[in-house]
C-alpha cells in the first residue's frame, strides 16, 4: 500500500548521464537520514520537482514515482534514474537537472512479492522499468536464477544486467510498446516461478491478463504494474468528459474481489465497460 511519509527535501549532488534514454540524479541531505527503506527491490517515492531549469522550489503537484536505485543510509543519499522523454514532468526537469536542485520526497511504495518457494524469475519491462530490473537482479544475484526481457528505444540503454538478458528494440517505444507480444510468445521454464513485469498500462494489462487467464497462473505468481500510458491525455480527457467516478468503481471491483487479482479484473472489466479502458 502506498505510504505517504513526512515529506523530506534533497538536494541534488550530481546528474549522470547513463544512456540516451536515463539520467542517473544523486540527492543527499540530512532530511534523508531518517528514511526507512523497505527493503524490497523495486521500492519507488513520489519525488516532487522544481520547475525545469527554474533552480526554485518543488513544486507540490509535480510529482511522479521513480524507483530508488540506491540508498546509502550512513551518507544519507538516494539515485534515481530518471527517463528523459517529452512532456513528461520528471523527464523534463531532469534534461536540465543541475547539482543544487532541491527535491521533495511524499510518498513510499514497493510491489516486488516473490514467494519464498519460487526457484525461477523473469523480470520483464520497457526503459521506465529498467533501473528497478537492474536493482532486483542485483540484489537477487546468487539466490534465484534470474532472466530479464527489456525493451528499449536505443541500443545504448543498454547495459550489464549480470543475468541473462533479452534486450527488444523499440525506436517506436513512446508510441507503443510490443512487450505485451514478446512476453506472450516466452516460455516460462517449469516449476514455482514469479514473474515480474513493469512498463506502459497497455502493455502490462494485455500482459496481465496473459499470465492470468491465459496460462492460468496463480495469484502471487507475478506481478504486474503499470508505470505510464502512450494516451495519458487522451485518456484524461476522455475520463474529465465521462464524468466517471474512477476511485468509486475501484472501490466497489475492491469489494466485490476475493484477492487483489480478481478486484483488478472486475475494475478492468467496469472501465471497459464505460470506455475508459
Amino acid at each position: 500500500m502506498t505510504k505517504e511519509i513526512t515529506h523530506r527535501l534533497a538536494e541534488v549532488t550530481a546528474v549522470t548521464r547513463v544512456s540516451p534514454s536515463l539520467v542517473r540524479v544523486t540527492v543527499a541531505g540530512p532530511e534523508l537520514a531518517g528514511f526507512e527503506p523497505h527493503g524490497v527491490p523495486d521500492e519507488g517515492c513520489v519525488f516532487n520537482f522544481p520547475e525545469p531549469g527554474s533552480g526554485g522550489e518543488p513544486v507540490p503537484d509535480a510529482g511522479r514515482w521513480y524507483t530508488v536505485r540506491r540508498f546509502d543510509p550512513v551518507a544519507a543519499e538516494m539515485d534515481v534514474e530518471i527517463v528523459l522523454h517529452p512532456g513528461g514532468i520528471g523527464g523534463e526537469w531532469a534534461r536540465a537537472a543541475r547539482v543544487g536542485d532541491r527535491l521533495r520526497l511524499t510518498h513510499h511504495n514497493s510491489w516486488f512479492r516473490r514467494p519464498e518457494e519460487a526457484a525461477w524469475q523473469l523480470l520483464a519491462g520497457d526503459v521506465t522499468a529498467l533501473p528497478a530490473i537492474a536493482r532486483i537482479a542485483e540484489e537477487s544475484a546468487g539466490r534465484v536464477p534470474t532472466t530479464a526481457v527489456v525493451e528499449i528505444p536505443h541500443p545504448q540503454d543498454r547495459r550489464e544486467l549480470g543475468v541473462p538478458t533479452r534486450w527488444i528494440d523499440n525506436p517506436e517505444l513512446g508510441a507503443g510498446s510490443t512487450l505485451h507480444e514478446v512476453l506472450a510468445a516466452t516460455t516460462l521454464p517449469e516449476g514455482p516461478g514469479y514473474v515480474y513485469v513493469a512498463g506502459e498500462v497497455s502493455a502490462t494489462r494485455l500482459t496481465r491478463k496473459h499470465l492470468r487467464h491465459g496460462l492460468g497462473l496463480s495469484t502471487g505468481s507475478y506481478g504486474v504494474i503499470g508505470y505510464w500510458r502512450v494516451d495519458a491525455e487522451a485518456w484524461r480527457r476522455r475520463q474529465a468528459e465521462s464524468g466517471v467516478d474512477t476511485v468509486a468503481l475501484y472501490a466497489e471491483a475492491e469489494r466485490l474481489g476475493s484477492d487483489e487479482e480478481e478486484t483488478r479484473d472486475l475494475f478492468e472489466e467496469r472501465l471497459e465497460r464505460v470506455g475508459l479502458l
